[in-house]
């Protein structure tokens, strides 16, 4: 096999799948056909328009219970009142209850609900979970469920999204449909003090290092970076698939750009080493938090004008941006994407997904439900935003709370659900950067990885040891407290204990499967 410019056959058929899709449902705005990638559609709201859910063969009825992450929206009882009325007035008879975890506490509630039958019928849940919750029975496959109550999403989710949603040609989730090149691999960055000391715009790590210094030298109450991710050094070290992590973890990798698509041991890697060794030159360059109290919450220290670099994603600026404005109404948040004359990869072409448990008992009136805000505009807004002129306005096409009171106030996380075709953003948002999203896989390159799904069942007792071993290490590597050369010996002798080379071989086994099944088809 040649390079990663050279296909699977597999590969090639979702393109082709994909391109006859997009062109009945996007705009294709300017002109531009993606390339190489399976791009996301961007078409006009008009044209994102369905004819209503009630126009499926049957109509489910009952409630459906669904599970979400983090704090309970102030008027959620207010719009989920709206969504009701809306619902019947469409002719479906559902009723809606919510129930919000913790964000520490989510991912085990999902297991538990499995585990303890717990009624509930649908959930936000992400790609990088997949083979660990279908391993479980957590969620059920939607094949069945998408042809009875979702053929709107059927006919217009590309479909290479719902392959990035699959294991076995089961697909697991509903996929959000939004920019997916690199879509994690990125810094976010105080643009206002970039300009105020004069540095030119970042794209090498030489220019982000020269950025973390000045602001040590000049911002004696801020601390350069943030500790809390390292996807975005991927674009320096290794641009690699990670197919049982992520946030720059292992411990197995696939370089898309090896002819031979080797599987091999991230933690034994040149790339972790690089990561580590660059972690902790920041830490004791005083760019980094010095202990694990110093910032406990990214995001509030971002706002609060604490931090001046943190992760981020291809749409976290745009998500981020009110929350910053309300306290630092004169900052300035600019992504930064190392290396952009690099390929761009597509490994996965979703991301986060709404799926439905195992012990649902109103499977058909949770996909009812997606069916029905995912396909109309009006909708999707309503769930997504509120009432308007209750909860939101619109200024333009831009979305606004200004006026709006502050028990009134739906902060809820559309990005579980977030459409392109039909999303609003805020009026803090720079045009230029929604210009950028709508064309942002453009030129991207297909990851032969597209669509694996490993099974970690075979080696579930060796993950668990690696991932203590880690526990124990890769954290205070990352953060830069430990000196890789002093540790690496242990940690290695260690890995080998745990299992690590059956867990490679394991995944090796797997993807070779996975490229043969691909090559069949």
């Amino acid at each position: 096999m040649k390079k990663v410019q050279i296909r699977v056959s597999g590969v090639v058929m979702v393109i082709v799948l994909l391109l006859s899709m997009l062109a009945a449902c996007s705009s294709n705005e300017g002109g531009n056909k993606q390339t190489n990638a399976p791009a996301t559609t961007t078409g006009n709201k008009e044209g994102a328009e369905k004819p209503d859910a009630t126009e499926e063969t049957s109509k489910p009825v009952g409630t459906v219970k669904i599970v979400l992450p983090g704090d309970q929206p102030k008027d959620m009882a207010g719009v989920q009142k709206a969504m009701e009325e809306k619902l019947k007035a469409d002719g479906l008879n559902i009723k809606l209850q919510f129930t919000y975890f913790p964000w520490d506490q989510y991912s085990n509630k999902l297991n538990l609900i499995a585990a303890s039958g717990e009624d509930y019928d649908m959930a936000w849940t992400h790609v990088s979970w997949l083979s660990q919750i279908t391993a479980k029975n957590v969620i059920i496959p939607l094949n069945d469920l998408l042809d009875e109550q979702g053929m709107q999403l059927k006919e217009s989710i590309p479909a290479a999204n719902f392959l990035s949603a699959s294991i076995d040609n089961k697909i697991y989730g509903i996929p959000t449909l939004v920019p997916t090149a690199e879509n994690n691999n990125f810094f976010v960055i105080r643009g206002d003090l970039r300009e105020k000391y004069n540095l030119a715009p970042i794209k090498t790590l030489a220019d982000f290092e020269a950025y973390l210094d000045t602001i040590k030298k000049n911002e004696p109450d801020m601390v350069p970076i943030a500790n809390d991710n390292n996807r975005a050094l991927l674009r320096e070290f290794g641009d690699v698939y990670l197919p049982l992590g992520d946030n720059g973890a292992g411990p197995a990798y696939i370089d898309p750009a090896d002819p031979n698509l080797e599987v091999k041991s991230f933690f034994e890697s040149d790339i972790f080493r690089k990561i580590v060794e660059t972690k902790r030159r920041w830490y004791l360059n005083g760019w980094m938090p010095k202990d694990a109290q110093e910032i406990k919450d990214s995001e509030t220290a971002l706002n609060n004008g604490k931090i001046a670099a943190t992760w981020s994603n291809v749409l976290k600026t745009s998500e981020r941006i009110d929350a910053f404005k309300q306290t630092l109404p004169n900052g300035k948040l600019e992504d930064v994407f190392l290396n952009p004359e690099k390929p761009k990869y597509v490994f996965d072409a979703a991301g986060n997904l709404l799926s439905i448990f195992s012990t649902s008992k109103n499977s058909e009136g949770a996909m009812a439900f997606i069916n029905w805000f995912r396909s109309n505009q009006q909708n999707y807004d309503l769930f997504s935003y509120g009432v308007k002129d209750v909860n939101y306005k619109l200024d333009g096409d831009a979305v606004s709370v200004e006026g709006i009171a502050e028990n009134s106030t739906y902060n809820q996380v559309y990005w579980a659900w977030d459409d392109i075709r039909m999303k609003h953003f805020s009026k803090n948002v720079d045009p230029s950067y929604i210009e950028n999203l709508k064309v942002w896989d453009n030129g991207s390159v297909v990851a032969p990885t597209l669509g694996f799904r490993f099974n970690a069942d075979p080696v579930k007792s060796e993950i668990a040891q690696i991932d203590a071993v880690g526990a124990e290490y890769v954290g205070a590597a990352y953060s830069g407290f430990i000196d890789y050369e002093k540790f690496y010996p242990e940690f290695k002798s260690k890995l080998k204990s745990a299992g690590i080379d059956k867990i490679i071989a394991e995944v090796q086994k797997q993807f070779n499967d996975f490229k043969a099944n691909q090559a069949s088809k």
